[in-house]
């Protein structure tokens, strides 16, 4: 009698645990992120097995593998960057402590600019409807701003015209303003050309502010952009926003309640901050 198993007769074959520790090394030896595609095709042509989509899921489940978007990175990103910026912070922490600076008086945050319009269509939403509309003013208002984002201190939100040296100056001054009973100021941002000319460093002198340059392309190493990221959710969430006060108004709320969280920058305290400023450690009950 013929043997139908495999051909809709019987059971099908699968994948022997002595096979699956053969496919888990595969997978974590040849490259880091897989389609479910590319994992059923090789396990017919290695195996000679044919599984379904929902097998392969079911089994790399199984397998405790992970099913998310990977945070992506800017491919000009130096592999050192994160070296490279916590070299920069201890040298400021070098500086910083051979001086009378009281550590634990001192303004800490994150400063970068964004723009926010009154269009939005980022954030997915759920309904018992299929193809519905929303109305949605899409003339594309929009705000540049300004941020800093204190992990300790005062976080500020400044409305902005371009983002050019003079604004920059003027902005260390609206930090310092709001710092003036501080030892001192750690502010980090990024390589944009206008945050390093000798005017901005006199500047950031004067007002005995010490700046952090990140390294270039290197974002992530900057939590305002998770905080800028929450309030377009909240834009693209809100509906209809009618005009540029409106506008302004759902972004202030937004940037004051998020920038009332350390939470935005708790990886990042915990990698660098609290790992070379460890005798002045920032805690989250703060």
């Amino acid at each position: 009698m013929q043997d139908l198993r495999g051909q809709g007769g019987g059971p099908k074959p699968r994948l022997t645990q002595d096979q699956k520790g053969q496919l888990k090394q595969i997978l974590t030896d040849d490259f880091d992120f897989w389609t479910c595609g590319e994992i059923r095709n090789l396990i017919l042509s290695r195996f000679q097995i044919s599984y379904s989509k929902r097998q392969v899921q079911r089994l790399l489940r199984l397998m405790h593998m992970y099913c998310y978007k990977p945070q992506p990175r800017d491919y000009r990103q130096h592999p050192d960057h994160k070296q490279k910026f916590s070299e920069r912070l201890k040298a400021v922490a070098d500086v910083l402590g051979m001086g009378t600076k009281n550590l634990e008086n001192m303004s800490i945050g994150f400063a970068d600019e964004s723009t926010f319009q009154t269009y939005g269509n980022s954030a997915r939403l759920w309904s018992f409807g299929k193809g519905l509309i929303r109305k949605e003013n899409t003339n594309r208002t929009k705000q540049n701003c300004f941020g800093f984002y204190a992990i300790r201190g005062k976080s500020l939100l400044i409305p902005i015209k371009k983002g050019n040296e003079q604004t920059f100056l003027t902005m260390l001054d609206k930090i310092k303003e709001q710092h003036l009973h501080y030892d001192g100021i750690i502010l980090i941002w990024d390589n944009h050309k206008a945050h390093t000319t000798p005017a901005i460093e006199q500047k950031a002198y004067l007002l005995g502010i010490s700046i952090v340059n990140l390294p270039t392309y290197s974002p992530n190493l900057n939590p305002i952009e998770r905080l800028w990221k929450s309030i377009k959710t909240v834009l693209a969430e809100a509906g209809f926003i009618e005009n540029l006060q409106h506008l302004n108004q759902l972004v202030n709320d937004a940037f004051k309640k998020a920038s009332d969280s350390l939470s935005f920058a708790k990886k990042w305290i915990e990698d660098f901050w609290n790992v070379i400023f460890w005798k002045s450690p920032i805690r989250f009950s703060e």
